[in-house]
Parts: C-alpha cells; structure tokens; sequence
C-alpha cells in the first residue's frame, strides 16, 4: 500500500520528538502529530534530569534550557526527620522543559521531520500493512505509528498515574541549590510535596497522592511558606510502570505512553526519552531493511537497560502506598544513624538510583529499614539485600 509517510509520531513531546529525529535522520518520511496549539506548553514536566542522561539520549544542555544546577536533596519525614544527600556528583540540572522540547522539535525539523501543532490525533486503524491515523482535520496513512501521547493512551486503571497540582512560586524559604522533598501519608498518601528551585526566588512546588485535593494542599503549603504562586496547573504522574507490552501490531508505544516513568518518582526524560530514541532507530531501521523484525529490538534494547531497576522502583512503589507516618518515621531514623548517607552521595545513580541506593545501604541496612514495614510487604527485599552486597 502506498503510503503518505513512513511513520506517524502522535505526539510532540520528549519520547515522540527524539524518535522523529532518529527516523529523519535514518533517511525514512516522518510526521509528527501535536495536540496543542504550541510545542512544549502546557507544561506538566518539573524537568529534572541528569547531565548524564541527556547525553544519553544525544542532548548537550544549553544555557537556553538549564535554568538551574542541584547539588543537594532535604527529604522530611512526617515528624520533621530529615535526611540530608549530597548530590553534587550526580550533576542534576532543572530543565525550561518548554524551551527543551522546543528545542527537540527543531532538531527533528531540521533532520528532516515535519511537525504539525493543532493536530488531535483522535483514531487509527490497521489497513493492508500500514496504519491510517485520524484528525480532527484530515487522515494520513503510514507503514508504522508511534504513540507518544503520554498517560491518556495507559489502560484505565486506578494505579496507572497519580493526580498532581504544580505550581511556579516567588519564594525566600529555600536554598536555590537545594530540593525539598515532603513525606506526609496523610497529606499526600503515597507520594509526597516537591520544591525544586529555577533561582534564587523561584521554584517548582507540587504535591501528589491517592485522593484528596491537590490544590488546596499545595495552597496551603505554599501560604505556609509565605510564598506566591503565580502559575497553576493540574497534571499527572505516572507510577504504574511499563507496560506488558511497547509493540502492539503496526503501533509502538514510547514515554508515558508505555509506562517508562519511574513509578517512585514519575520522571521519564531519560527513560522515557530513551525509549522514543531506540524505538525511532529500530523502526527506522525496519523501513529500510524491509525487515519488520526490526521494530521488536527496540522494547528489547528498552527492557535490557530498565528492566530490573523498573521492577525494583514497582515494588517500593508498593511498599509506600501501604507506610502509615510512624513507619516512615522510623525508617527516616534508621537512615540517619547508620552511617550510610556519605556512601549514597558518592555511589548513588540518578538514573538507576534503586539498586546504587541499596548496594549503599548494604544487606544489614536494608534489614534493619525493612523490618520496620509491615511482613505482607517483604516479598523481594531480602533478594535485593544480598544482590546489593
């Protein structure tokens, strides 16, 4: 069948963006298909991602881009126990994401992708070895799809995504080079409230969690802090890890559209980001070879580098959806007094920070941390403990 494009990109963010620019650079026709009237607004992303994880997915950070560098992490328990990690080593910068997918969409432009705003991808379909995709506007067909619209393409479940409000707010109660974290079981179960500092007097604030109502914590957080938001929105987070599957007939799924958000922490720049580069390079690959096994390496190559620190990130995922504020509590203090804390700064990995972070604590710690949870909650921990010896 003859088609108008190789592949179609619904969706003009991170994953949907670099995979557009690894197709166009493999020499295949691309379309990306933007939603929103405007690359990279709304914007629901803080933007928090390493040095070395844009240099993974091929992005040097300009001064365009990084409106600031992080070289420590504050996280507060609910009775006001606090862990303090240097993060100096793990080189962490807070990303203008509007500006950083604008960016990405000129890359892709410029390799040779076309990318349309204002284009509501609203069904596709399966015809003769190639995929129809469907506008609000017109109809395209193409060899292949890439699904990058985020968490509204994740199956309909309760525990795929968390309701979230993020704020932007002129401040004076945080230390530009520090994060803020906030665990409070109560106030936001299963999550926490976030402060990462843009400058000086600037920061992203937001909070998330099972229920309740986000903007009003995050007024009330904010008003506590003498702060003034002077932008809102309403966002989520997705926690419910990969899906079963990133390749389903002529239709491949990248970013939060396959789940590749760590499910502690809802970030995907790099994970997701990654995922829309390998699936971009295996798809291209497949048109110019013919050879339609091709596509499959890419959620190979995806599951090869995520796989286990996924799986490890589900499962204290599981573990802090059940903690009640005295646990936490607890285990904030067994962290504290054992010494470990220097060892995390100097070995911890931003990007897989699961298992460096358990390989730090060592078995005795990870005991000592579990044996405050709850017997049910156990399973795998004690297996994590000796691979982290």
């Amino acid at each position: 069948m003859k088609t108008d494009f190789d592949i179609i990109v619904a969706g003009g963010s991170v994953a949907g963006l670099l995979a557009a620019r690894e197709i166009a650079e493999s020499g295949c026709t691309v379309k990306v298909l933007e939603d929103d009237l405007e690359i990279g607004l709304p914007e629901r992303c803080d933007g928090l991602v390493s040095l070395k994880g844009l240099e993974a997915i091929g992005m040097a950070p300009t001064s365009n881009v990084v409106q600031n560098r992080i070289r420590r992490a504050i996280i507060s328990s609910p009775k006001g126990e606090t862990v303090d990690v240097d993060a100096e080593r793990q080189k962490v910068l807070v990303l203008d994401r509007s500006r950083f997918d604008r960016e990405l969409a000129g890359l892709a432009s410029r390799s040779g992708a076309e990318v349309e705003v204002g284009q509501r991808v609203t069904a596709h379909k399966e015809v003769d070895s190639a995929v129809q995709v469907e506008t609000q506007q017109t109809s395209y067909t193409a060899k292949w799809m890439i699904n990058a619209t985020g968490y509204t393409a994740l199956p309909r479940s309760s525990k795929s995504t968390l309701p979230a409000a993020k704020y932007e707010v002129y401040g004076d109660w945080f230390d530009r080079e520090t994060i803020e974290i906030y665990f409070d079981q109560k106030r936001s179960p299963g999550y926490f409230t976030w402060v990462i500092p843009m400058s000086d007097d600037t920061a992203k604030v937001g909070v998330a969690g099972w229920g309740g109502n986000q903007f009003r914590l995050l007024d009330e957080f904010v008003k506590q802090h003498r702060g003034v938001a002077y932008k809102k929105i309403a966002a989520q987070i997705v926690v419910g890890g990969p899906l079963d599957r990133f390749v389903s007939g002529r239709v491949i799924s990248v970013g939060d559209a396959a789940g590749q958000a760590k499910p502690t922490t809802g970030g995907g720049i790099y994970s997701g980001g990654l995922g829309g580069l390998l699936a971009g390079r295996c798809v291209g690959e497949s048109v110019k070879s013919g050879d339609p096994a091709a596509v499959a390496r890419y959620e190979e190559a995806w599951r090869k580098i995520f796989a286990g620190e996924f799986k490890t990130l589900l499962r204290l995922r599981r573990i802090l959806d059940r903690l009640e504020n005295d646990q936490i509590d607890k285990m904030f203090k067994a962290v504290a007094s054992s010494g470990i804390l220097e060892k995390i700064s100097l070995e911890s990995d931003f990007d897989h920070h699961s298992m460096a972070i358990l390989r730090a604590l060592g078995l005795n710690n990870v005991f000592k941390i579990a044996s405050i949870v709850a017997s049910d909650l156990l399973e795998g921990l004690p297996r994590l403990g000796r691979s982290s010896e």
